[in-house]
């Protein structure tokens, strides 16, 4: 009996010294976030190699702030969150007992800012075609004529005639073939995107996917600067571009762009960037 009671106390030594040094617990795994809808986002996570805990907690820390604050404590394995309008970063812990465990990955739903960048009218000097890396949220500029872009360009300049001159246009790719300047190659398949009318604040999210809202082009007009929504058709990634200067002098436009890396997904908030 007594060596029973050794061996019970044993075990409960045993397990109180795993508790303390953290061993039979861990943070939550495989961390991936969605647009739920265009205004709304689903994290999803896989429970601990460890064991399944007590529950989980979801952090946020909108752009702009250092603060992550908790939105959520729940037992399943994925949460919906409406972050009314903001964007910002999330993070999920696992709770064991008292314990928490934070996953290392933070996941974001801040866009991507591109630094300002110089794009030429299409019978420009320079490069009239301007794309998004859909890994990295960078952008640069591409050559309109050379058919080798074709996959990298998600809007180009035009005034829609030969020469070079006012009022400009940011336009869908795919107008380019047709565009009367006629250096863009033939028979190639660019890019079907879609353009907003100028826009008034620059961090509310951009409108809705609709054909009353977003065209194959949107005039640049004389007062900047100006913001304009995009929708890449093909992969439905949102992005904003505001653009700062129009020098009709050698046919150049100066904008800025935000990319949203998560697909539907149309909030653009982005204070630091203001």
């Amino acid at each position: 009996m007594r060596n029973y009671i050794v061996s019970l106390f044993a075990i409960a030594t045993f397990l109180t010294l795993l508790l303390n040094c953290g061993v039979i617990g861990g943070p939550p795994a495989n961390l991936q976030i969605t647009a739920a809808t265009d205004s709304t986002v689903q994290i999803f996570w896989t429970t601990p190699a460890q064991g399944v805990p007590d529950s989980f907690l979801i952090y946020f820390c909108p752009a702009g702030d250092s603060v992550f604050t908790i939105i959520g404590d729940t037992t399943g394995n994925t949460y919906l969150h409406n972050p009314s309008g903001i964007t910002g970063s999330y993070q999920v812990s696992a709770i064991f007992a008292s314990k928490e465990y934070r996953a290392d990955i933070t996941l974001s739903t801040t866009p991507i800012p591109t630094p300002s960048k110089v794009i030429s009218e299409l019978d420009g000097t320079g490069n009239a075609g301007y794309g998004w890396n859909r890994d990295s949220g960078q952008a640069r500029t591409y050559s309109m004529r050379d058919a080798g872009n074709v996959d990298n360009v998600d809007f180009y300049v035009t005034d829609f005639t030969t020469g070079s001159r006012p009022p400009f246009n940011i336009a869908s790719p795919h107008m380019g073939p047709s565009d009367p300047s006629g250096v863009v190659p033939p028979d190639t398949t660019w890019s079907r995107n879609g353009f907003t009318n100028p826009l008034t604040d620059e961090n509310a999210p951009l409108p809705a996917i609709d054909p009353t809202r977003y065209f194959n082009y949107t005039t640049i007009p004389e007062s900047l600067p100006a913001l304009i929504g995009c929708y890449t058709t093909a992969d439905r990634h949102y992005a904003l571009i505001k653009i700062t200067r129009v020098n009709t002098a050698n046919a150049t436009v100066e904008l800025e762009t935000w990319l949203q890396l998560i697909p539907e997904l149309r909030l653009i908030y982005h204070p630091l960037e203001r």
